[in-house]
């Protein structure tokens, strides 16, 4: 008898233990907010309001390029992401949590510069060799891992850096 009230204590004990811990994990007051922001559907490059490069991942679509000279750097450039409906995914979304990066086929032709003074969505791209190389831009949240990417550097629709020649 003594053996099955003890049996009996361990099985309620580990059932307790297994019901707190998943409950636990389903628990939407947790500390992963993931789940709880605006997704971008698009993003937009912007150069003094005017919309230079877009690309909108539901119909996997990229318009337009950077362009820049040997030597030269762009004028500052803003990161625009937008929802399913075009609208402007604000910082409300996208806290101190999330954060810009890219990458660059070939760094030798073109580089991107993000200074403190610059902002988090925003940079320059310095040309450094007459070229075509292109970018992947990635919005990362909490530096682990990307919640919304441009196309991969090797793929056909990848944004497209231009660096001629400076004119004379």
């Amino acid at each position: 008898m003594n053996i099955s009230i003890n049996f009996s204590s361990k099985i309620i004990a580990l059932t307790l233990t297994a019901l707190l811990f998943f409950a636990g994990c389903n628990n939407p007051a947790s500390n992963d907010d993931h789940d709880e922001h605006t997704e971008p559907d698009a993003v937009e490059f912007l150069i003094n309001g005017d919309v230079i490069v877009s690309y909108n991942h539901s119909s996997e679509t990229t318009e337009g390029q950077f362009n820049v000279a040997v030597g030269e750097q762009t004028t500052l450039i803003t990161t625009e992401f937008k929802d399913e409906n075009g609208n402007e995914v604000h910082g409300k979304d996208l806290g101190d949590e999330y954060s810009l990066d890219w990458e660059i086929a070939n760094s030798e032709i073109a580089e991107v510069v993000q200074t403190d003074s610059d902002g988090r969505w925003q940079f320059h791209i310095t040309g450094k060799a007459a070229g075509e190389t292109t970018v992947q831009f990635m919005l990362m949240h909490n530096e682990i891992h990307s919640d919304f990417e441009t196309p991969n550097i090797e793929e056909n629709n990848a944004i497209t850096i231009q660096v001629t020649e400076q004119s004379q």
